[in-house]
């Protein structure tokens, strides 16, 4: 299975400030999504980061996109498809320069699904 499919939260100013920015990497298609009006169900997925950039930014450099997800797909979800057994796994570079999911630096970890809520993302338990 081919992860085609970039995702990543959008932090550069203008209209698309704080949206989910997915993108094709065959077609060269993104599309952004407002998180308070779309979830998605992340398929196959790996967690990416740039190092280097991260330790940066955790020194206080300004922030650069150095974080993503690649996935196989990315389904949007309807609000009554409710998730069990969720835990955080969360990026911030000024907090942790690494993918965190309880506590632990999960960078190039691999997970069948991943689901946003809002600007989150969580694990699924199968």
């Amino acid at each position: 299975m081919k992860r085609n499919i970039k995702v990543r939260f959008h932090l550069g100013a203008g209209k698309n400030f704080m949206k989910w920015r997915i993108e094709d990497m065959r077609t060269g298609e993104v599309l952004f999504f407002n998180p308070n009006e779309v979830s998605f169900n992340l398929v196959n997925c790996k967690l990416y980061n740039q190092k280097s950039a991260a330790k940066q930014i955790h020194s206080g450099a300004n922030k650069t996109v150095c974080s993503w997800i690649m996935c196989e797909d990315a389904i949007v979800l309807s609000e009554e498809q409710p998730f069990r057994g969720a835990d955080r796994v969360s990026y911030n570079p000024r907090v942790t320069p690494n993918w965190d999911l309880n506590g632990e630096n999960v960078d190039g970890k691999e997970f069948y699904n991943l689901v946003t809520l809002g600007n989150k993302v969580y694990t699924v338990k199968q």
